[in-house]
């Protein structure tokens, strides 16, 4: 197989999967959060103040907002889903970028084959592709970092260009905290390695760079870092050190077997280059500190990660997503290493059979990315109802959403009752007033909670909350769908 042929063809493969699964996917509340924050109609003065009100740095709400703007100026209207392909776009820049690296790096132009075929067998690329946050782009720029590291680690080859080196390491410093301190261990780890075989212009060249785009993150935290604290002192992530864990454990085992066949060419890969080091080949010399490099930056950041989640919880899978483009490398720089090493003929065969084989791997991922809790469950469940009988009233039961609306940032206290009204509307009913107890005598009444996943009260303890709250309610049905559920009460005679 033609290595062109075949880029074309994974790319085709993972753009339809992404296509399917922004359209497929339900929206959840995180997403309600980030469409409200860049809402088109509502000027950037206004919406600034909210950006700086989080717990990250504004990049992605400031570039999902030009996205929005740019969507309603071409006449394509204001969907949750529609708004979801700015990660397209981002991907499309981030191709762009690659392969002006692999045009003048005939290294990364070797391997990247497999560093493509890596990424898009993860699942966290159609899993973040469908999401309106940040996180595809935290994964899109780690996986644009490394391969510039990587110029500046390997001696005699292509060196970065400053710019792109610049811009790069920029934004992703300042799209997801998590993601700064992986990338940052990252660059801290190539610093090292460049000092310690006495390559110092290097060094000082790639501190110099990274300690100049890091003035924009600064000026982000000096402004942020006191609303993050207050943000932070009472949080919702898991705290102790099982958490953090198992949320590493989780993210690494799942980016390590997201690929079985490529991953059992980087094992043959791995060994190769182990022994051939062990024996004092230096061919192998290049392929190992790369390698070792990218473990020991990765090892520096999950520490430092570690001592911050048990003073204040922060570590969560989705946060880790950055740790998923350096399993990706890692695999690609064994797995090539091995593949290579084969006569051409053998070397074009094993490549088809890797695409061939990452093909159902998408499909699987797009089935799983697809059935991800969403907020469709249960408003497919009360418009069914309301079709069927039309004075059928429908009460979003806010009762249970305290800890979402007392949560910092105090957003959440607009997005949460936008997102009911926003959702009812999609599906076709309305809601009836916050301060309405009316209850319809010919249709059944719908209470409906949404985003409240670790509660989970009988009908009876939330019906005797509706009635403490006024509601003529004296019995009902509860049916619960992902993190929400709909009480469905009799007509009141």
């Amino acid at each position: 197989m033609r290595p062109r042929a075949g880029f074309v063809i994974l790319l085709l493969l993972f753009v339809t999967a992404a296509g399917f699964a922004i359209i497929g996917r339900g929206p959840w509340y995180d997403e309600f959060y980030s469409f409200y924050m860049v809402r088109p109609d509502v000027s950037v003065a206004t919406l600034a103040p909210a950006w700086m009100r989080d717990n990250h740095p504004p990049v992605f709400y400031a570039l999902a907002w030009l996205w929005a703007r740019l969507l309603e100026t071409l006449g394509l209207g204001h969907t949750v889903e529609l708004l979801r392909t700015v990660n397209c776009a981002i991907l499309g820049i981030a191709l762009v970028a690659a392969l002006r690296v692999a045009r003048s790096d005939p290294w990364f132009r070797a391997m990247a084959w497999y560093y493509a075929l890596a990424l898009a067998a993860l699942f966290t690329a159609l899993d973040r592709i469908d999401q309106l946050r940040s996180y595809f782009l935290s994964l899109v720029l780690t996986a644009l970092v490394l391969p510039l590291l990587a110029q500046c680690l390997r001696k005699g080859g292509a060196q970065p260009r400053p710019i792109m080196l610049g811009v790069v390491l920029m934004l992703a410093f300042t799209v997801h905290l998590v993601t700064t301190v992986i990338v940052l261990g990252l660059v801290g780890a190539t610093i090292t390695q460049l000092i310690l075989v006495r390559r110092r212009p290097e060094a000082w060249r790639l501190a110099t760079i990274a300690a100049i785009v890091l003035v924009p993150f600064a000026l982000f935290m000096a402004a942020q870092m006191t609303t993050i604290v207050a943000n932070t002192t009472t949080f919702w992530i898991p705290p102790g050190p099982d958490a953090a864990r198992w949320a590493i454990e989780q993210e690494l085992s799942g980016a390590t077997t997201a690929n079985p066949l490529l991953a059992l060419c980087a094992i043959a890969g791995t060994m190769m280059i182990g022994i051939g080091a062990w024996r004092g080949h230096t061919r192998y010399r290049e392929p190992l500190t790369l390698i070792v490099t990218f473990v020991a930056g990765t090892v520096l950041a999950l520490a430092l990660l570690i001592v911050a989640h048990l003073h204040r919880p922060m570590l969560i899978t989705r946060y880790l997503v950055a740790l998923d483009p350096i399993v990706a490398m890692v695999v690609a720089i064994t797995a090539a290493h091995a593949v290579q090493r084969l006569p051409l003929r053998v070397q074009r065969t094993v490549d088809a059979v890797l695409l061939l084989a990452t093909a159902p791997i998408l499909l699987v991922n797009l089935a799983g990315t697809v059935r991800q809790w969403s907020w469709n469950g249960t408003t497919t469940i009360i418009a069914r109802q309301v079709h069927q009988c039309a004075d059928t009233r429908v009460f979003a039961d806010l009762h249970w959403n305290g800890e979402v609306l007392n949560s910092a940032p105090r957003d959440n206290r607009d997005v949460l009752p936008f997102a009911y009204a926003m959702m009812a509307r999609r599906h076709g009913f309305a809601l009836s007033g916050a301060g309405s107890r009316a209850l319809s005598a010919t249709c059944p009444n719908l209470f409906w909670t949404e985003h409240a996943a670790n509660l989970h009260p009988s009908a009876t303890t939330v019906i005797a909350a509706l009635r403490a709250q006024g509601y003529r309610v004296e019995s009902g049905q509860m049916v619960r769908r992902d993190l929400g559920w709909v009480l469905i009460t009799p007509p009141v005679r």
